[in-house]
Formats: C-alpha cells, structure tokens, sequence
C-alpha cells in the first residue's frame, strides 16, 4: 500500500498542517480575547412598556438593568414622537386649516396664511427639544423650505408631505412628521443617568455633508453619555456615499464600535449601503449583533426565542445581543415580567457559556494595534503547498499515470505558481479555491487509505468486539486525517474579514457533493467495479452504465440515492427549501444542552454510521457496488467534518470539539448498526450468496 502513496507528498502535507496548527493557534487566541457580549434593547421600547404597565419609566428602566441590559438603543427623534410626548409640537397645515387655529398653540398663526402642505412647529415641555428640531431641520431640508411665522411664541413653518405612514417603510422618503431629526440629547442623558452604555442608530443625510455629520457627534458629546457602538438605521450608513472617510474618522476618535446586523438568513449582514466600506475605513472595529426580527418573534414562545441567544453568541461570533421585547403575555405572565424573565435568562445563559456582559469585543490584533487581523501572506504558503500536494495525491492514486518523479516535478512547479499568486494577490479568491479544494479532497484521501487499509486486511477479526474496537480506531484515523484538511481551511481563510463574515466560503453545496463524487471516481477505478465489463477508462464505464438493463433493485437504489441527495444537499446552505422535521428540531435542542458542541446530523446519523457499516461490508466481502455505496455514505461524514471549518464566523476551538463530538456520537451509533447487522448476518447468508457470483 506505501508504494502508492508519494512519500514527498505526504511530507509537504505534514509540512504544511505544521503551518496550519500554527496560524490555527494564532486564531484560537484572537477569538479568546474577544469574549465580551453586550446586551441591548431600545430606548423606546422600554418606554412603551413603562406607559403600557402604568410605571415610572425610571423604574423599568432599573428593573432591566438589574436582568442584565448593558446598552439601550436610541434612534434619531421625530416630530411624531416628539408631539405624542408633547415635548415638542407639531401639527399638519391642512388639519390646522380644517379645525382653525384660534384657541390652540398655533393662534399666533393667521388663517389665511396657512400651507395645507406644510406641518407646523411650536415649543412644547423641552426647549432642548425645540432648539435641536430647528437645528436639524436647517440641516436637512433647503431654508427656502423653512419659515419662521411667529416669534412669540416661536412657530415654524416647513413645507412638505405633512401625512403619517403607518408602519416604518425605508423604501421611499419618510414624510414631515416621521423624517429623522436627530438623536435626542435628552433621551441619552436619561440613558446615561440610568446607568447604562448608549448605541445609537441615526439616519443618513440626504446629501451628507462634514457639517451634518459633525451634528450627530455634537450632540453625543453634548449628552455626556458613554455612546460605544453606532448601527446603521435605513438603507444606508451615515456618510455615503463620498463621507464615510469622515464618518469614520469620527468614530474611531470616539473608540465607537461599528455594528453591523446579521441577516435573517443567519449569512453575512442586511443590506445596507456603504456597510463593508465603512467597516474597512474603520480598520474592521467592528461587532456582529443579531436581532430577531418582530415579525418572527410573534411565532415564538419565549422559551424558544431564549434558546437562541447564547447559542447564537458562542457559533456565530454575535457580540451585540440586540433584544426586542415581547408584546404579548405568554405563560400567565405579564408583558413586564415576561420581558424581565427573558432578558435575565439570557444573561444568565449568556455567562454560562464563559462570557463577559458589557462593551462589545471586536477582534483584536494580537499585536496590540487598533487594525483587523490578516496573517502575514507568507505563513499561507505552507498550507496552500499541502492542498495542492493533496490534489496530486488524489489525482495520482485515482489515475495513476505518473510516475513520482513526475509528480515531484509537477508539485514544484504549480506550488511555486502557487506561492508566487499567493503573496501578489489581493482578492481572496485564491485562498478561497483553495480552501475549496482541501474541503473536496482531504475528506476523500481519509477514505482512501482506510479503504486500502480494509483491503489490505487477509485475516478477519476473531470476534466482533475486536471488529468494533479496530472499526473504532480506524474512524478516528479517518478523522484526525480529515481535520487536517480542516486546518488547512482555517488557516487559509483566517483573517478579520472571514471571522465577521464580510467574506464568506463561497460553494457549501458544492462542497457536500464533491468528495461524494471523488470518492466514486477513485473507488471505480481502484477496484475496477464493473468486473473488467468495460474498457476501464471513464467513458467506457459511462457507456456501460448506459447500456446497463434497469432492474427493480436499480430503481429501489436510484430512489434510495434522490431522496438522499435530496435531503443531503436540500438541507445544506441557508436557504433551504427542505424542511426540518419536528422530532429532529427536539433532538437538537437535547443535544445542544448536552453537549458544549452540537454535532453536525450528517456526521453522526449518515457518515460515522456508514463507514461502520462499510467496514463490515468489507470484512464480509459483500458485492463492490454495495461496498461502494456504503463507501460514499461514510465520506459524507469525513466531509461535513471539513465543512464545518469553512464556517468561520464560529471560534476554532468549538468546530474542533463539534468533530470530535460527532466521532463518539457516530461511533456509537455504528457500534449499534453493526451489533444488528451482525444478528441479521444468517438470515443474509443467502442473499450475498447469490450476489456473489456476480463478482
């Protein structure tokens, strides 16, 4: 079996998982550092609680910092919020004119003079309030727009759409009475005296200029609240599209984290313009936070909503845990006590997982300087040399025509083209095939050599517990050989941009079929399946395969094969069209209690099973297609073990404890598979009698 494995392949690839472990390492300790979650909700609506509970807002507002809310979310003010409060108010020219001015706050107005198109503002509780509407108004709309009609009391005229959208709509342009005015300085200084951290989430300019900008950080500093982290709000980050330099500029004088939203898909962020430019201009001090949409919160109960948030922290690098309350009781709960239960919960499991509660990590450098992350280009050329080494190696052990002198010559050449595109590029695009092709190949090369290992074996084992306990062992080879091509995707993609998932692992569903695919290819031509019927190249296999008559028991094994490759692939990705069974859902909620890692289903249902029961099919040398089959099935397990590394929003260390997690799940579920199988072997002595002679 060693002559047909390159010795200076297999060097370079060791060479190489060396360079691996090390940038792995490396990762391990970013991803340490940063372990701090902040929790936060909205200013507003923990004031709509207040006034629906009937409770001083001060209140409330101690009873959630007390359940574990570090930061309350402040929004630029409008006009409609503002004369709700009566803190400042506002009222539409066409209803002044329909119900005339005399008695109201808008007497000073003559009749005549009113704009049906316009709303009207006057003074209210907070001279605050009013100064900085007037403020923003000049800021944002034309002064040919804004008039001055009263001096005492002080009312002004803007002209506009006066009417009232009933739900938030970022599609089009927000009329008068619910346009952004600015962040509150008021709002903050309360936030602030409550003792809690301040995000905020203004609106962008339309245009924006340095001035504008300049207003949002004059009233942050005006507040004297401790603002750490900005999340965009609309369609688009302050500043775009020609100010985010500036915008910036002024967040990092301030140490301010940038927030970026992640998807409901659960993949990368919601779209917003000048999202990844501003995250770059700010040298990647950023913070993934994670909302659960109100429309998806109605269809959950607390308890499962709850079960999300640690998880989501621990799997996905969340560290702004953006919490919206509930609206309705639940459980024979209150609206109040529901919403305290909830958050105190999620604090609790929060720092059960090992976290901090406070300011939002971002991922440091380990240098110490305030920039992202991106390893030196030269310690990627060791894992890229062993992926390419790996695909020579297949390439050779599948084809077998050259001869290892060639290979060698081969291997020098394109690791060296390697290497050389490696240092000059600068898209990610090359790391990415790469990590593509150690993600396809390493999981089938674990395969390989245990099946040549099976086939290697004369003497079979003296009993089944010897069977179970070398099967046992030879798992865990297939998957220490496996990690290393996970270490290799690590290693290859792990810089600032991938830990946040502003790049991503481009082909997951790809990546599931390949090593299925390869691992066919090779075992067709290694054992020559067909029994010599055809030419022995691929297109005289295709054509046999072709002219094969179909049988009912080709149609029952096609139908077995789609509704797996249906399930297997359909299930894969974020945008999946098949759906979750409820008994599984149950099943991964155990797990996740159980276990600090939940494995992955196709690794410890399908692929660890499998290679089980494949092991056995060797040992009694069942039919090659059969063995075949089964063969397929187990580097499904070898592969998924590898994908998971691709997903490199989740902390190194935990993707290692999840594979190792699915080797002893998987194992004991196999252990079990063969226990039956080997009671059932007599009653299918006859069965493989007859298929034998087809061998």
């Amino acid at each position: 079996m060693k002559s047909r494995f390159n010795p200076v392949l297999i060097i370079v690839m060791l060479i190489g998982l060396i360079g691996a472990v090390w940038l792995n390492y490396t990762r391990y300790q970013i991803e340490e550092q940063n372990k701090t979650v902040e929790m936060a909700m909205e200013y507003e609506g923990l004031q709509h609680l207040a006034d629906w509970e009937g409770l001083p807002f001060e209140t409330v507002l101690k009873d959630f910092k007390n359940a574990g809310v570090t930061s309350l979310i402040v929004f630029d003010t409008t006009l409609q919020k503002l004369n709700d409060k009566g803190i400042v108010y506002a009222t539409p020219g066409r209803e002044l004119m329909q119900n005339g001015t005399a008695g109201s706050r808008f007497s000073a107005v003559p009749q005549q003079q009113l704009v049906a198109d316009a709303v009207y503002i006057t003074e209210g509780s907070s001279p605050v309030a009013f100064k900085e509407v007037e403020q923003d108004l000049h800021l944002r709309y034309a002064d040919n727009r804004i008039a001055v009609v009263s001096e005492s009391p002080r009312i002004i005229c803007v002209l506009g759409d006066p009417r009232i959208i009933e739900k938030d709509n970022y599609d089009t342009k927000q009329p008068l009475m619910q346009a952004p005015l600015g962040l509150s300085t008021e709002e903050m200084q309360t936030v602030a005296n409550a003792g809690f951290n301040v995000i905020v989430r203004p609106q962008n300019y339309l245009p924006v200029t340095e001035a504008q900008i300049d207003s949002v950080f004059d009233r942050i500093d005006k507040s004297g609240a401790n603002v750490v982290s900005y999340i965009g709000c609309g369609k688009e980050v302050v500043g775009f599209p020609d100010k985010l330099d500036y915008m910036a500029e002024k967040l990092l004088e301030r140490d301010m984290v940038f927030g970026m939203v992640e998807h409901y898909t659960q993949l990368q962020f919601a779209p917003m313009e000048g999202l990844i430019p501003l995250a770059e201009k700010m040298d990647y001090q950023v913070a993934r936070s994670y909302i659960i949409g109100q429309d998806e919160q109605r269809k959950l109960k607390m308890p499962e909503a709850l079960r999300r948030w640690a998880l989501t922290d621990e799997e996905r690098n969340i560290r702004i845990n953006y919490i919206k309350p509930f609206m309705l009781p639940q459980n024979g709960q209150d609206i109040l006590e529901l919403n305290l239960n909830y958050v105190s919960s999620i604090a609790s499991d929060v720092q059960a997982r090992g976290f901090k509660l406070g300011t939002s990590d971002v991922f440091a450098n380990p240098d110490g300087s305030n920039t992202g992350y991106f390893p030196d280009k030269k310690l990627l050329i060791l894992p890229a040399l062993a992926v390419v080494a790996a695909c020579l190696m297949y390439i050779s052990l599948t084809f077998g025509f050259l001869p290892f002198k060639w290979q060698n010559i081969i291997m020098a050449s394109s690791g060296l083209c390697v290497a050389c595109l490696l240092l000059k590029a600068q898209s990610p695009l090359l790391r990415q095939a790469l990590a593509f092709a150690s993600a396809c190949v390493f999981p089938v090369l674990s395969m390989i050599v245990i099946v040549e290992w099976w086939d290697s074996v004369k003497v079979r084992c003296k009993c089944l517990v010897q069977f179970i306990m070398r099967t046992t062992v030879q798992l865990g080879l297939a998957v220490l050989m496996s990690l290393c091509g996970a270490a290799m995707i690590s290693a290859l993609l792990g810089d600032v941009r991938f830990f946040l998932e502003i790049d991503i692992y481009r082909g997951v569903k790809l990546t599931f079929i390949m090593p299925v695919l390869l691992m066919l290819l090779w075992y067709v031509k290694r054992f020559n399946v067909f029994g010599g019927k055809t030419g022995g190249g691929i297109i005289d296999d295709i054509r046999y395969l072709l002219s094969t008559h179909i049988r009912l028991e080709h149609l029952f094994i096609l139908g077995v094969l789609a509704f797996v490759a249906y399930i297997f692939v359909g299930r894969s990705g974020h945008t999946s069209g098949v759906p979750v069974l409820g008994i599984e859902l149950k099943m991964r909620a155990m797990l996740e209690q159980l276990m600090y890692a939940r494995p992955r289903t196709k690794e410890f249902m399908i692929g660890h099973p499998a290679f089980f029961v494949a092991a056995y099919a060797a040992y009694y040398k069942a039919p090659r297609l059969w063995q075949m089959i089964l063969v397929a099935g187990a580097v499904i397990g070898q592969g998924s073990l590898v994908q998971t590394f691709a997903h490199m929003r989740t902390p190194v260390i935990m993707s290692y404890i999840r594979a190792l997690d699915g080797y002893w799940l998987g194992a004991l579920i196999g252990i079990c598979a063969v226990i039956v199988l080997n009671l059932l072997m007599p009653y299918l002595q006859k069965w493989q009698r007859r298929y034998l002679g087809n061998e």
